[in-house]
């Protein structure tokens, strides 16, 4: 049906969308001015060296809104809304923050051996997505040099740094806290050099994440975890506090993973098939660039698996993945595992919430590379 005229020689579609463009412009002024006290904050954040982010804060501001709404049927839009608005406050202050340093910020990466590491790159291209002016490094730090290495770090200009493998465990007696989630785990692969150590495990998340994004379901369900290293302490901590029926350890040497793990049914690999687990996660270095034409199980003990994750990333294809692939079971490698908790470190770091495009856009382009 033809919209009529009204007498102002306007639809009442066109008419409404009037109104509507004036409100916007009113908004737009409002907004202007928001942003010129966002502006103010970040500097005094900076001079005052606060964070960006503050979580009481964004609460109260979200009931502030909200303790003046008269339409309850608005209340997820307008929350939702300042929610927007509250996430690009937290990446403009960081900007700024940022751009108003006349040296930029300074990462890195902490281990023993990290010549392979893919990490600089990921953290590379988020300052370069994110505006910051900021570097990462790796740092091959010999074991006896560990002693005061978080005071040396931060002397040199370091902000945060990433820490691998083997040092996950030797950093914790030297940090102020200690996240919920790093404490269970027993190992801490992000710190915050700050007025005090803060340390966390993202490898957690980013387990969770790359389960996600792989659509490989893991709440209510039998799962087998092949090897008890630190990198099977994120995975197993995550597959317990999101329901997981089962969790069996599968190693080489059953007896010395029951003293790590005592709740868990532990089986040795020799004696391992994969059939009946609706997800098997390989934390193994077996598969490697340096050993890529080895596999921790054979193509007969994966057969009747549901899923598998192979955490390593480098190769692409492990032998264990070509495996799966033959016997057509639904696989994927640990590369978005990588990107998703690097950049959850950068939001400690930061201070701010990283969008999931983001994390989704920077394993992409490395997956393509």
């Amino acid at each position: 049906m033809k919209d009529k005229k009204t007498d102002w020689g306007l639809t009442p579609l066109e008419k409404l969308r009037e109104e509507m463009d004036a409100l916007d412009r009113e908004l737009s002024l409002l907004l202007q001015k928001r942003l010129d006290l966002v502006t103010r904050i970040a500097d005094y954040k900076k001079e005052n060296h606060i964070q960006v982010l503050d979580r009481g804060r964004e609460e109260k501001v979200i009931e502030n809104v909200l303790s003046v709404l008269q339409n309850p049927q608005y209340a997820q839009c307008l929350k939702l809304t300042y929610e927007g608005i509250m996430a690009q406050s937290r990446e403009f202050q960081t900007k700024r923050l940022s751009s108003s340093s006349t040296s930029p910020k300074k990462y890195a990466l902490i281990g023993e051996k990290l010549s392979h590491s893919l990490s600089p790159r990921i953290h590379s291209l988020f300052f370069e997505k994110a505006g910051l002016n900021a570097t990462y490094n790796l740092k091959e730090v010999p074991r006896d040099q560990l002693a005061g290495l978080l005071d040396r770090l931060k002397e040199e200009g370091y902000a945060g740094i990433n820490i691998t493998i083997p040092y996950k465990t030797e950093l914790m007696s030297a940090l102020n806290f200690i996240s919920d989630e790093a404490r269970n785990i027993g190992a801490v692969n992000t710190i915050l050099l700050g007025e005090e150590y803060r340390g966390y495990n993202t490898d957690y998340y980013g387990f969770g994440m790359a389960l996600d994004h792989h659509g490989l379901s893991y709440e209510g369900k039998r799962c087998a975890v092949l090897g008890s290293g630190g990198s099977s302490r994120a995975v197993i901590a995550f597959l317990k506090d999101h329901g997981a029926s089962e969790i069996h350890l599968v190693t080489r040497n059953p007896q010395e993973a029951k003293q790590k793990f005592p709740d868990l049914p532990c089986t040795d690999i020799k004696a391992f098939t994969a059939s009946g687990f609706d997800l098997v996660v390989n934390t193994t270095p077996v598969g490697m660039s340096s050993h890529s034409q080895a596999s921790p199980l054979t193509e007969d003990q994966l057969k009747g698996a549901g899923a598998v994750m192979d955490l390593i990333y480098n190769p692409k294809e492990t032998v264990l993945l070509s495996y799966c692939r033959a016997l057509g079971i639904p696989c994927a490698n640990g590369l978005f595992m990588l990107v998703a908790q690097a950049l959850c470190a950068q939001e400690i770091w930061q201070g701010y919430k990283v969008s999931p495009g983001m994390i989704e856009e920077i394993y992409e382009e490395l997956n393509r590379s």
